[in-house]
């Protein structure tokens, strides 16, 4: 288990860190994981809140989770998106259209509760707009039942990047970014306040070119993936052993 020296005086679960041999592999785990996660939220409250990221994690994660997944679930899914890119929904690089295409067009969750971000909009009116969509749907503060997230090599995590002023956010649970240092330049976020307030957080975490920055998150100055710490369970990390090559306790 890595050493939480990063962490603030709060009484932050411990990580859990799950390594596996390939990609493929951490896909199934993960589903598995996310139908257990939407079982027992679907028993206690009658529907499962899920934000999404793009990147890679859906090409690893969704095919799984659309094969083992009880049909009689989906009716109770309530889908967000952690992040969005101001582009349009047809747009190749649009993380609503990969969310579409591996999951969303294969499994009959009602359209009604599919919440797209609204990129028609003005990047802050968009956030605003999302902003109240999360807080109506989930609540204030948005206590989502679950939320997947990816990490960048820099260490980012949904559109939060190393050194934004969006990290020391304190109150809105939605921003927009306008200078991303990855393009597109204009997007759309949950804020710290917002990933933290989770129920459960899970990250999908592959490659090589990954290693660096995860080995980081574990230490005393963490990039911004390592300040995501929900209050409730423990954030649950799914690493490939290509990415945990430079952690110290992955051999």
């Amino acid at each position: 288990m890595p050493p939480t020296t990063n962490a603030p005086q709060q009484n932050f679960p411990p990580p859990l860190i799950r390594i596996f041999e390939t990609p493929a592999a951490l896909g199934r785990a993960a589903a598995r994981d996310i139908i257990a996660c939407a079982a027992a939220a679907i028993t206690r409250r009658g529907k499962f809140t899920v934000a999404v990221s793009g990147g890679s994690l859906p090409t690893l994660v969704f095919p799984a989770l659309v094969a083992a997944a009880p049909r009689r679930h989906w009716a109770a899914w309530r889908v967000f998106w952690a992040d969005e890119r101001m582009l349009p929904p047809t747009h190749p690089d649009s993380n609503f259209r990969l969310a579409r295409e591996t999951l969303l067009n294969r499994v009959p969750i009602p359209p009604e509760q599919i919440f797209a971000v609204d990129t028609t909009l003005p990047a802050a009116q968009t956030a605003a707009k999302y902003q109240t969509v999360v807080e109506t749907e989930v609540g204030c503060p948005p206590r989502f039942d679950l939320i997947l997230l990816g990490m960048g090599p820099d260490g980012h995590t949904a559109s939060l990047f190393p050194g934004h002023p969006l990290l020391s956010e304190t109150t809105r649970f939605v921003a927009p970014v306008f200078d991303s240092p990855k393009p597109p330049p204009e997007r759309v976020t949950l804020t710290l306040p917002a990933l933290n307030a989770a129920r459960r957080v899970f990250f999908i975490v592959t490659g090589p070119a990954k290693a660096g920055a995860l080995a980081a998150v574990f230490g005393a100055q963490p990039p911004p993936a390592g300040r995501v710490r929900p209050a409730g369970e423990q954030a649950a990390w799914f690493v490939d052993r290509a990415a945990a090559e430079k952690m110290s306790f992955a051999g």
